[in-house]
């Protein structure tokens, strides 16, 4: 019997290929986007979203549809300029941490 090994390399990135995505425009940029601008409702959904909940808990907690939770969630991600679930929890940690940086 064989067994597979996967090598990585120590480094994920280079300092090169950090600053040719940056450069390039690829990474999502450190533009804090205040939450502030999201509706009452999108916030809701949001903060459903960062406890982890499905959209099919979030609309039974809200007394709203899965459809409409999927309406606030692209409105959101819009708004935000981000395009997952993750990109929404990174924003918020970001949106922390600089403002716990600035004080």
């Amino acid at each position: 019997m064989s067994t597979h090994e996967v090598r990585e390399k120590s480094i994920l990135m280079t300092d090169q290929e950090r600053s040719h995505i940056a450069a390039n425009g690829l990474a999502q940029s450190d533009v804090i986007v205040p939450m502030n601008c999201l509706s009452k409702r999108e916030l809701q959904v949001a903060h459903k979203i960062m406890e982890g909940h499905s959209n099919k808990v979030i609309a039974s907690e809200l007394f709203i549809s899965e459809r409409t939770v999927k309406f606030h969630c692209a409105n959101i991600y819009k708004k935000l300029n981000i395009s997952n679930r993750t990109a929404l929890i990174a924003n918020c940690f970001r949106t922390l941490y600089h403002e716990a940086v600035t004080s």
